[in-house]
């Protein structure tokens, strides 16, 4: 501690006042000069003269204002935490090493050797970091590498690609294929499709026109006769990110705006951390001009324009994970049973690093599916069976490729040819252009499936249970200059039943979409700020389409003055998630608790998981479903209707939050209080965190900000004949350091639904000193 809080070396050093470099630096491996410009958000503007130097300053830069978060994601994708936090992180380790992403990574650097260009790129940006990390001692160290006193180590391009296997990590789960095998064993398979149906009468896909498939000549997969259902799957340790990580991004044309230019906004959702997920920078050089979002640790933009085009991407949501049950020979685990062959497993072993312990040896089978995640030593197996996971992510990528040629695209066709190289996650991307096109592909590696193939765990012991190969990239789904003059994601389904190809997700979205849908089929003349409005939207389709029902159904003889003035309430509200509202707490607890109620007979069985149907799904249901057998289906403690549901539920909500009341009576009741949403230190630390942030919106609606969870960044380009006009804003700042004021600077502005115009830089502004108003980047006030 003494270290820590010696004035001289200590967390003192990390308050500063301005994080801006000084005038001149000196990088020893430049090739020639480049010049960095600040604007007042501590976005860097980068001009190079070559591609070589403009990577390694994106390194450098990066590296300078975010280093701790991309050495402790590195990390935490590498299963590497334990080194960091001793034995409380082991079994998060065991669990990221077992599913694979390091193996992943290391495919995703053998591929990238193979590409010149790509290489290039990465290893200059690697350079750029470990420049910043040599100039380092311990009194300039970023504060967190003090509080649990470790130090920097040296980047690597495998540090990159495990980010990039993280993010399809992050984007890939939650899986549900343990819990939808044992739900339709315990179900059947007429309640299981009741209960779990892909697809709701009330969705509206992404693309609707077959029109764009009509001429395709799929070759689908045959389903195997003899496939049985498998039973008996226990509840594993399989680490979950939020369900509801996706995105909004919609791209309008300019015969729907007010200056007759296409507009697109974009939203990506997602656990809400500080130091932010993004870090905003424009990278200029003779042949290219790029501004937008980037993720620190890899080179690039990932969201963002350059002279001609601009693109949003959101989560396409679609399955790339499936998991096989494996039949081992005997006890020593070294062959498992295909096609009535022992085969022989792999082994990789895993030497993970206990801090202040010895470290732990795990030994992780791979078979011709993937790693063996599950068996005795880790999960509930027993010795003879284990579950193996097969992953696009463990296979060879190119992704990086694909970022640089879309960061370059001068249109379309280019933006169409470089999507070719993106394999995972999948991403709907959202284009316009200069040229006034509007498009949108749903991009990805996609296994070709049969019916249902991946959506319950799959015999391991028969091949014929593989994946017969992929969708062709030319069927993946694409719209182009739509005649409803937009295109929209918001990761509900892709496309509509017509479409030829098996297209199962991971709990699609039916309500934020189909809002969106609502204020753009009669909107026209959209401003700039009519959108940002937009992006803001804390309107409730889900309220809309379900409270009457529920009100409907209550038993107004058994209240309390207390129901009757929360009844009263709900009566009269207009389904907004307002900052300052109280009846969406009242809503969201109420429905929370009849989804709860409604299914309590899946929490019968604690040592195995079924899965609870959606919220979406439970309202459809109990709207719908007329004779309504399975409200009463399995025998509980007293016999179930839709009225008692409705009214314990609400009986129950009114009872918790006159509980949260009384433990809160410093807090105004609202919603905003009542959510509390927070923006979480990446480690955890609470002082570095940011509590209690005064939004509106939740799950469902456009402005998808939960407690912990939601848009991590909001962006709006204008495509112009003189270039792009850009409006971002971010939930934290553009610093990692808790000692900057540019480290949360930017969450008022979020907060009140604020953006900033932030300049686009041309190359001529490098010439001569650029004016202060370029400068500044220009906040638009709500």
């Amino acid at each position: 501690m003494g270290k820590f809080l010696d004035p001289f070396q200590g967390f003192w050093q990390n308050e500063v006042k301005n994080e801006k470099l000084p005038e001149y630096i000196q990088l020893p491996k430049m090739i020639s000069e480049g010049t960095i410009y600040y604007d007042s958000l501590l976005i860097p503007h980068i001009y190079c003269k070559n591609e070589h130097d403009l990577y390694y300053l994106q390194g450098y830069i990066t590296a300078r204002h975010r280093l701790w978060q991309m050495d402790f994601q590195s990390m935490a994708a590498a299963g590497r935490l334990s080194e960091i936090f001793g034995s409380i992180t082991v079994e998060y380790d065991r669990n990221i090493r077992r599913q694979g992403l390091q193996y992943g990574a290391e495919k995703f650097i053998k591929a990238l050797k193979n590409d010149k260009k790509t290489s290039s790129i990465l290893y200059a940006y690697t350079e750029g970091v470990n420049e910043y990390i040599n100039q380092l001692s311990y009194a300039t160290y970023p504060v967190e590498y003090k509080f649990f006193n470790y130090k920097p180590e040296k980047w690597t391009p495998l540090k990159t690609a495990l980010i990039f296997k993280y993010i399809q990590f992050s984007l890939s789960t939650p899986d549900y294929d343990f819990q939808n095998t044992n739900s339709l064993k315990y179900l059947g398979k007429k309640n299981f499709d009741l209960l779990f149906p892909d697809m709701l009468d009330i969705q509206e896909p992404i693309a609707s026109d077959d029109s764009s498939w009509k001429s395709l000549n799929p070759i689908l997969p045959i389903r195997p006769k003899g496939l049985k259902t498998l039973s008996g799957l226990r509840k594993h340790i399989i680490e979950k990110e939020d369900p509801d990580n996706g995105s909004n991004n919609w791209a309008i044309s300019g015969s729907k705006t007010k200056t007759g230019n296409p507009i697109l906004c974009n939203d990506p959702h997602l656990n809400f951390t500080i130091p932010s997920t993004w870090f905003a920078i424009q990278m200029i050089h003779p042949n290219g001009n790029v501004l937008g979002m980037s993720i620190p640790g890899t080179p690039c933009i990932v969201s963002g324009c350059n002279e001609n085009i601009a693109w949003g991407v959101t989560s396409a949501r679609r399955d790339d994970r499936d998991w096989y049950k494996i039949l081992f020979q005997d006890k020593s685990r070294t062959h498992y049973l295909i096609d009535n062959y022992w085969s022989k497993a792999d082994l990789r072993i895993e030497e993970i690093k206990v801090r202040d312990k010895e470290s732990i040896i795990d030994s992780v089978r791979y078979t011709r599916w993937g790693p063996i995640v599950y068996d005795k030593n880790f999960g509930n197996s027993n010795y003879k069976q284990g579950y193996a996971l097969k992953w696009t992510a463990h296979e060879t990528s190119e992704e990086l490729k694909s970022l640089y040629l879309l960061n370059h695209a001068k249109d379309y066709d280019e933006f169409d040819e470089a999507l070719n190289y993106f394999s995972g996650p999948a991403l709907n991307f959202a284009f316009i252009s200069n040229k006034n096109t509007v498009a949108l592909n749903i991009q990805g590696k996609f296994p070709n499936r049969w019916d249902e193939q991946g959506k319950f765990v799959m015999d391991g012991t028969r091949s014929d249970t593989k994946w017969q190969g992929y969708i062709p990239n030319e069927h993946n789904i694409r719209i182009l200059n739509p005649e409803s003059g937009y295109i929209s994601s918001a990761n509900e389904h892709p496309a509509s039943k017509q479409y030829p190809y098996y297209t199962y997700g991971q709990k699609y979205e039916y309500y934020r979409n189909r809002r969106i849908h609502q204020l753009l089929d009669s909107a026209f003349d959209l401003s700039i700020d009519d959108l940002s409005n937009m992006m803001n939207d804390n309107y409730s389709l889900f309220a809309e389409e379900n409270l009457s029902f529920m009100l409907n159904h209550l038993d107004k003889k058994l209240f309390s003055d207390a129901h009757y003035e929360v009844y009263n309430s709900l009566r009269k509200w207009d389904y907004y998630y307002s900052p300052t509202s109280i009846n969406p707490i009242y809503f969201e607890e109420w429905a929370k608790a009849i989804r709860r109620i409604t299914w309590d007979e899946f929490h019968n069985h604690p040592s195995i998981e079924y899965l609870m149907p959606t919220r979406s799904n439970t309202f459809n249901i109990l709207q719908n479903n007329k004779d309504n057998f399975f409200i009463d289906k399995l025998r509980t403690s007293k016999n179930e209707t839709i009225n008692n549901i409705i009214y314990e539920a609400f009986d129950s909500t009114i009872h918790k939050i006159e509980t949260w009341k009384q433990n809160n009576t410093n807090k105004s009741f609202n919603w905003s209080n009542y959510k509390n949403t927070t923006l979480r230190h990446l480690a955890r630390l609470p002082g570095f965190s940011i509590n209690n942030i005064q939004n509106g919106g939740y799950r469902y609606i456009i402005n998808a900000t939960k407690e912990i969870h939601g848009p991590t960044f909001r962006m709006l380009t204008e495509m112009t004949p003189q270039g792009p006009k850009v409006y971002q804003v971010i939930p934290g700042g553009q610093s990692g350091n808790p000692g900057s004021p540019y480290y949360d600077n930017m969450v008022d502005a979020f907060t009140k639904g604020e953006l900033y115009k932030v300049h686009f830089f041309k190359e001529k502004h490098y010439q001569i000193p650029p004016p202060k108003n370029i400068l500044k980047s220009e906040k638009i006030q709500k």
